[in-house]
């Protein structure tokens, strides 16, 4: 039987905790940002010119692009999302994990996260609109155009295009009229991977009530 000296095992375990260490220092952090008025809507802090570069999605991939704004704003750097795709956003490569509960508790969620300055990625279904001529299944109604003037809202549809999975997007802003005791849907604002950049301007979409998947992962939050 062989035996290890001491100083061999002092240099085993010396070499564990480096991988340790070094495991610890690649993981994503859960920095935070700062809830700012933005034109009248407090929004978490970001520079406008990374989510731009980042732009809007590309097919099939908007879980992916929620996930490396949501990391931007965090680290204030832009997110390449390198090892964040594997048929699907990975949450854990970039310091996110599920959060599920009833439609109250997850509004109460989203609002608490904003507080702290931690972007959330929502899960999102169509809802039916009525009164509308087109596209009255949808996941969003306003979009909101970032200009010198202010916040120039637009009447344009997003859509959910498939049943199975749904939509993802980051949100980043809330109303500022919410009522923390009585929440909405449509108290908050999100980068919508589908179109975040129009022509060089940031855009938001507001969420439309009825329309978080609270029956199917509603949730991404950091840490």
């Amino acid at each position: 039987m062989q035996h290890c000296s001491a100083r061999s095992v002092v240099r085993m375990a010396a070499a564990v905790l480096a991988l340790v260490f070094l495991f610890v220092l690649g993981a994503p952090r859960s920095s935070a940002a700062q809830l700012e008025e933005v034109r009248g809507i407090p929004v978490l802090s970001f520079d406008t010119s990374q989510i731009l570069s980042i732009g809007n999605q590309t097919a099939g991939k908007c879980s992916w692009y929620a996930l490396r704004y949501a990391r931007t704003i965090l680290d204030g750097k832009t997110c390449s999302g390198s090892g964040m795709w594997s048929n699907g956003a990975v949450w854990s490569a970039a310091g996110y994990s599920d959060y599920s509960g009833n439609l109250s508790n997850c509004l109460t969620k989203i609002y608490e996260e904003l507080s702290a300055g931690h972007p959330v990625i929502v899960h999102l279904k169509n809802t039916t609109v009525s009164g509308v001529s087109k596209h009255q299944n949808r996941v969003t109604t306003y979009e909101y155009h970032l200009t010198r003037n202010g916040w120039n809202e637009v009447n344009y549809p997003h859509i959910s295009t498939s049943s199975t999975y749904g939509h993802w997007v980051c949100v980043v802003g809330i109303s500022p009229i919410a009522d923390p005791n009585n929440l909405k849907e449509s108290d908050f604002y999100a980068l919508d991977p589908a179109r975040v950049n129009v022509n060089g301007v940031l855009v938001m979409t507001r969420l439309l009530d009825g329309t978080i998947w609270t029956e199917n992962s509603p949730l991404k939050i950091a840490g």
